[in-house]
């Protein structure tokens, strides 16, 4: 035995274990963002209904993170403890209201940046940038920059689920499948704020009042 081969220490290499564990959290990851997209998308369709989904989403999310750093265990403990522990889904309800203001800033911000088209003579109808505003309001409260512990429960979930190729196949065509008519959905659909049919109509005024007084001043 030489010198060379008595002090040479063996590196850490991949195993097929890990490269495996690797490829099911990049799934994971993609489905997490999918399940956003689609309740995003859903939101912008039935704005009050999706933000309901968002909140109560976001809170369930935050009571599993909770439990699970507690409780190790399989895909029905990630999905099913949070219901055992009152405490946690209490904490994970604060949590999320404290993201209610980021969420409300960027559900104002959106449809008035989308009105302010009209200065180039590109007119949005109000209620479709009221709608765009509460999909990306949703989006804030389950990961948006800053609000990451609902999306990580997700990959979390996913990866519980996703421990065979046939899992992650089904779940990415599923899901895939529901991204996609999400997406078609809000821009093909006229989105309804039913049964906030007086709030409807009191958005519907003041975005249309902002949007002629940014076209009058462009003129």
């Amino acid at each position: 035995m030489t010198s060379d081969e008595t002090h040479t220490v063996p590196g850490h290499r991949p195993t097929d274990d890990d490269a495996l564990d690797a490829v099911i959290e990049g799934w994971s990851r993609l489905f997490a963002y999918l399940v956003v997209a689609v309740v995003a998308g859903f939101t912008v369709v039935l704005p009050f209904f999706g933000l309901l989904l968002a909140l109560a989403g976001a809170s369930y999310l935050r009571a599993g993170d909770l439990h699970a750093r507690r409780h190790r265990g399989g895909l029905l403990r990630t999905l099913a403890g949070p219901l055992t522990a009152p405490l946690d889904l209490v904490r994970g309800a604060a949590g999320t209201l404290v993201t209610v203001p980021y969420a409300a800033a960027v559900a104002v911000a959106v449809p008035l940046i989308v009105m302010a088209g009209a200065a180039t003579d590109v007119e949005v109808a109000p209620l479709v940038g009221a709608a765009w505003g509460a999909g990306a309001a949703a989006y804030v409260l389950l990961a948006a920059p800053g609000v990451r512990t609902p999306r990580r429960h997700l990959v979390r979930v996913f990866t519980a689920f996703a421990d065979e190729p046939r899992r992650i196949a089904w779940a990415g065509v599923l899901l895939c499948a529901l991204g996609l008519a999400a997406v078609v959905g809000a821009i093909m659909l006229r989105p309804s704020f039913a049964p906030v049919y007086e709030l409807e109509n009191s958005i519907a005024q003041e975005l249309s009042h902002f949007q002629h007084s940014v076209h009058r001043h462009a003129l």
